[in-house]
């Protein structure tokens, strides 16, 4: 199995084995009512999750009490990249685009690999790292062009002031 981060298990809530959940995207905190998740070495069912911003309130069946959810703080939260559903034409998840190489469109040229997305409300911005060269690339129309998850990759439109490089 592939299994996929989603976050991470903070200290407990309460007293019957609730715990607090930092998610790494926010948005995917609804797709985790009734999947199995892995946490550490053992597989649970999330039973339930309340809140409307991080931390959420995450029940695990099985655990009942504070001292079965002790164990668990601190550990990541993991979920089979089969259990996430398809996404309508033109969104992906997170775990989709990081990783992806960047290629600009006029030239063809390595930019690097996404290493970080950062939502900003109106639009995500990817982190693109290439050794010591980090660039922001916003996701909007004008700059990328296109995603490939088979090739692994994202081809972009270089415009003016995107890049140190490029005349402003």
């Amino acid at each position: 199995m592939d299994w996929i981060s989603l976050g991470k298990l903070a200290r407990t809530h309460g007293l019957k084995g609730e715990l607090k959940f930092f998610p790494e995207d926010p948005e995917d905190v609804g797709l985790l009512i009734g999947q199995i998740v892995r946490v550490g070495e053992i597989e649970l069912k999330v039973q339930s999750v309340r809140g409307a911003n991080a931390p959420f309130i995450v029940k695990l069946e099985g655990i009942d009490d504070i001292d079965s959810a002790k164990l668990l703080t601190g550990k990541a939260v993991l979920a089979n990249r089969e259990d996430f559903k398809p996404l309508p034409e033109g969104e992906y998840y997170r775990f989709e685009i990081e990783g992806l190489e960047v290629f600009d469109d006029e030239e063809g040229k390595p930019y690097g690999v996404i290493e970080d997305i950062i939502p900003t409300g109106s639009n995500d911005v990817y982190v693109v790292r290439n050794g010591d060269h980090e660039w922001m690339l916003p996701m909007i129309d004008s700059v990328v062009k296109s995603i490939d998850l088979e090739q692994g990759k994202l081809i972009f439109h270089r415009i003016e002031g995107l890049f140190e490089d490029t005349p402003v």
